[in-house]
């Protein structure tokens, strides 16, 4: 069916009939972009914007963010940095060129101000390339809602629950996501030539993440002329092989392995699996080969070429990790392809709910159970999106979908209804952990009253009010009458002002806890006395090391997230974190294989005297920050008003000597 035959029909009837993965005719090409950019459409952006200023608010210099910020201050000031854990041998910097363009930012803007702009350049960048994507394969409502799906449900990929579509946190994450989904949607679209510019671009900001897009396009490429694509995978083997015999970083890594003590350490701190993943990739995959089997052409290659990319990253990733210990394939993290699946598991869900939901009651129901399973990811929802994509498949196959009597629809919503209850009961148990995720797509932290609210919308329920606010916004400016309109714009309006005023109103727990005149204090009564090139710990919040004192930092746990890629980071800084571990803080407290719940909560406490004393022992530890007042031993005291805290410095350097008069 071509492009042409369409004319006259409706939105809703395009989504409904060409562009699902229903569609059984002679493929058509992606869609064009619309010739036109009408006022209902814009409604829509400015809908889609007010979702994201709700669902991915600036928090500040956090999680990984840290990282990054650091490595662009290294680069700016590396004396004041070189004794730092995270960069005392060496860092994954060295392979991307983001940490340049930070630093620009950071000089021209200062370090918040910069942070906040390049990260909100790279959420437009990724909702462009978004949008690009979504608009060649769905149209209408579908289209902004599959948007907004992105944003609004819970899309991380990683077993630990740790890193997600488009965060809300600065790292070249973003950037290398928007590049590469600008490059599938070029491929997409027969663009080819924009590959060898958006591939390039990505590798040199995150490699890590542009390996999903390399991958995919060699597939989608390959698999259009197989004859062909074999011998350019054959070239690639042999470059690989050739790069890592003659000893190029990072490929001469390909022989390597982890020695024992390396490996116990890195497996000991991440410890999760495929165990862990296992529901959520059962829902991804469900959803994205059911949608490739009841798709043809390109749209059918697309998603099976998406599950293989994944697919072909996990298996490399167990290879690396449980079976070879393959230094190569450990640092490349392979299993990172699956945020292509968890990208193309949403464009599947929403290209199927317009393709099938018009078909009756029991594909209504069905697709309904893949939307449960998709918010109960976490536990049961694999097996409910298995069994109810089976059925979808099988339906869709028959001449005529089965009609299902009224007494059996009744018992099918209270079934779904039951499901759903199940999953309120499991947010109500992830909402009342003492150890529940506490990152931003999650869940709030344990004192929040409104803790429970915030998981249960984070873990499904913005997915179904923003399905509600995009189809109501659609539906009401489709009338096309001046009373309509001015319906639709105040709904638009109100929800960006209630975005506004929500990212006003709560302030993220993840930002620094030091105000503007805690700032000034600190560094009036600690800098003078700190040497540049000294280590300081500051407890529980190594933000204050790097970017108010402006020092190195002796250890914390996220100092050690790069110990996959140096040998050196892992054994010194699991040194320094097991002497760290005494001050019972919770940056350098983790919780052990088989550890008990409540005896890892027990470590978590404030510091004495004997802990500071036993720290300090280290010479490779020169000051502590504290917040507690240990006797007569502070040297400086610094007062918050802001936050009602006091900060007590303490010389590592004097308690030695202390001791040792003794």
């Amino acid at each position: 069916m071509s492009l042409s035959s369409n004319r006259g029909r409706s939105h809703e009837e395009l989504t409904r009939v060409e562009y699902g993965p229903s569609n059984i005719d002679a493929p058509a090409a992606p869609l064009q972009l619309a010739p036109r950019w009408s006022a209902r459409q814009s409604l829509m952006l400015l809908a889609v914007i007010a979702i994201w200023l709700y669902a991915r608010p600036w928090a500040g210099i956090w999680h990984d963010g840290r990282l990054y910020a650091a490595q662009a201050l290294h680069m700016m000031h590396p004396e004041q940095f070189k004794n730092d854990l995270y960069f005392l041998f060496g860092s994954q910097d060295q392979f991307t060129l983001f940490s340049p363009l930070y630093s620009i930012f950071i000089q021209a803007l200062g370090l918040e101000a910069g942070s906040h702009l390049l990260h909100t350049l790279g959420s437009a960048l990724w909702l462009a390339a978004a949008y690009y994507l979504l608009s060649g394969i769905l149209r209408g409502a579908m289209l902004w809602m599959a948007l907004a799906w992105l944003l609004l449900l819970p899309t991380d990929y990683d077993p630990v629950r740790t890193l997600s579509l488009a965060e809300s946190y600065l790292t070249p994450r973003i950037f290398a996501e928007a590049l590469g989904i600008f490059a599938i949607a070029c491929l997409l679209r027969g663009k080819r030539r924009w590959l060898a510019l958006l591939l390039p671009l990505s590798m040199v900001l995150h490699p890590l993440m542009a390996q999903g897009p390399l991958l995919f396009g060699v597939l989608y490429l390959g698999s259009e002329h197989p004859r062909r694509a074999a011998p350019l995978l054959a070239a690639s083997l042999l470059a690989v092989g050739a790069g890592a015999a003659l000893g190029f970083l990072p490929l001469q890594r390909l022989w390597q392995t982890m020695d024992p003590q390396w490996y116990a350490e890195v497996t000991g701190m991440a410890s999760r699996g495929f165990t862990d993943l296992a529901s959520r990739a059962a829902v991804d995959f469900s959803l994205v080969l059911t949608a490739a089997w009841l798709s043809t052409g390109w749209r059918a290659r697309f998603y099976y070429c998406a599950a293989l990319t994944g697919a072909l990253g996990l298996l490399a990733n167990w290879l690396g990790t449980s079976v070879y210990h393959n230094i190569l394939l450990m640092q490349i993290q392979a299993g990172r392809t699956c945020w292509l699946v968890q990208l193309a598991s949403v464009i599947a869900m929403v290209s199927l709910l317009a393709a099938f939901w018009h078909r009756g009651r029991v594909f209504q129901v069905v697709l309904s159970a893949c939307v449960l399973g998709f918010f109960a990811r976490d536990t049961y929802g694999g097996m409910i999106t298995l069994l109810a994509c089976a059925i979808l498949c099988w339906q869709a196959s028959l001449p005529a979908p089965s009609q299902m009597p009224n007494r059996m629809y009744g018992f099918a919503c209270c079934l779904l209804l039951a499901v759903f209850s199940i999953w309120v009961a499991e947010v109500d148990a992830q909402s009342t952990l003492p150890l529940s995720v506490r990152y931003w797509n999650y869940g709030a932290d344990l004192d929040d009253p409104m803790q429970w609210a915030v998981t249960l919308l984070r873990l499904g329920g913005n997915a179904l009010l923003g399905m509600a606010l995009i189809l109501g916004i659609w539906r009401v400016a489709g009338r096309g009458k001046p009373g309509a309109w001015l319906m639709a714009g105040g709904i638009v309006g109100l929800a960006l002002a209630g975005a506004l005023w929500l990212r006003q109103a709560n302030a993220s727990n993840e930002q620094l806890q030091l105000s503007a005149a805690g700032v000034r204090a600190v560094q009036t009564a600690f800098v003078p006395l700190i040497p540049t090139q000294a280590t300081v710990y500051w407890e529980n919040e190594l933000r204050a090391s790097w970017f108010v004192l402006g020092r190195s930092s002796y250890a914390s746990r996220p100092q050690t997230y790069g110990m996959i890629f140096n040998r050196g980071t892992t054994i010194e800084g699991m040194r320094r974190l097991r002497r760290l571990r005494r001050m019972g803080a919770h940056d350098v407290v983790w919780k052990k294989n088989g550890q008990d719940d409540q005896e890892f909560l027990a470590e978590l406490r404030p510091p004495n005297a004997a802990d500071l004393a036993y720290v300090c022992e280290d010479v490779a530890l020169n000051f502590v920050v504290l917040s507690e007042k240990l006797g007569t031993l502070a040297v400086a005291e610094a007062d918050d008003p802001a936050f009602g805290r006091r900060y007590f410095l303490y010389d590592c350097a004097r308690l030695r000597a202390n001791v040792a008069s003794h």
